[in-house]
């Protein structure tokens, strides 16, 4: 920890102060203290080595046992460290994410993830949750796994209602968009906004809102009654302006669908308020 951390996280208050001195040995009650201090900041618990908390124990040992040496302060065994963390547990009010949290977390993950597929999003939430309840968050692994879970769940979930709504029609349209004309796809041509308020770009504009008119209403239809939120919807757009073409024709049919779907959706939409502005500056 850095200096003014270690001043704000070392500070023990009457209850976790007599908590410490109800410990006799001087490992235990500085380990205690240590544990304390990196709960308060991270409401976790980590295991470290002793090189990399020196400093930390060298500042509990002046402020608190200044006659005595660093070297008496032994790392502790597994199950005393273990015993310690069950204490500070009992004093701040918290649990551990055990199996019955963890499905709590997975179901609140599930819901997340129907609002927006955004990982971050998911994960802040998911974080949120467990602060909420007085959880110690699982391990990053444990965290990155579930997100991930989600994320292919939601993806799942819509691509498979996708499939089933979807018409001949508009899936030949959806395929249209990655058809490649002298070696120009037309969903590089329409991914770009409009560099001004010129006839030209009005008209490219039209050009591009009279291709997406075809798949908008299906989209309107089909996003709403899978209660995909505008959120995901922007979200799964954006992945069609991150991945190059090649990049989309590479993955599974059902998820380029559900991408390039989202993105007509969206990129009709941005283009009609477009027009509309276009409308309005050349009226005024």
């Amino acid at each position: 920890m850095v200096t003014d951390s270690r001043r704000l996280y070392f500070d023990l208050s009457p209850a976790e102060r007599e908590l410490a001195d109800s410990v006799h040995s001087i490992s235990a009650t500085a380990h205690l203290m240590l544990q304390l201090s990196h709960f308060k900041a991270k409401h976790q618990f980590f295991t470290f080595a002793r090189e990399a908390v020196l400093d930390d124990l060298e500042h509990l040992r002046r402020r608190y046992f200044p006659t005595r040496d660093i070297a008496e302060i032994k790392m502790l065994s597994k199950p005393t460290r273990l015993e310690q963390q069950q204490v500070i547990l009992r004093l701040f009010d918290y649990q551990i994410c055990d199996a019955a949290a963890k499905a709590e977390l997975e179901q609140k993950g599930q819901r997340v993830a129907m609002l927006s597929t955004k990982p971050i999003f998911i994960l802040r939430e998911a974080l949120q949750f467990l602060t909420n309840h007085r959880i110690v968050a699982p391990g990053y692994t444990y965290m990155q796994d579930m997100v991930g879970r989600m994320v292919s769940g939601e993806r799942r979930r819509i691509t498979q209602l996708l499939s089933q709504a979807l018409t001949s029609a508009v899936e030949k349209q959806l395929e249209t968009l990655l058809q490649g004309d002298e070696g120009i796809y037309r969903i590089s041509a329409i991914k770009h906004e409009p560099k001004d308020f010129s006839y030209s770009e009005l008209r490219q504009g039209v050009g591009r809102r009279k291709f997406f008119q075809v798949l908008y209403p299906f989209g309107q239809t089909f996003l709403a009654s899978a209660g995909l939120s505008n959120e995901s919807v922007k979200y799964y757009a954006s992945l069609v302006q991150f991945y190059i073409v090649y990049k989309l024709k590479r993955m599974a049919a059902p998820t380029t669908r559900l991408y390039l779907l989202c993105f007509a959706y969206h990129r009709f939409r941005q283009i009609n308020d477009n027009l509309e502005r276009i409308s309005h500056q050349c009226k005024t």
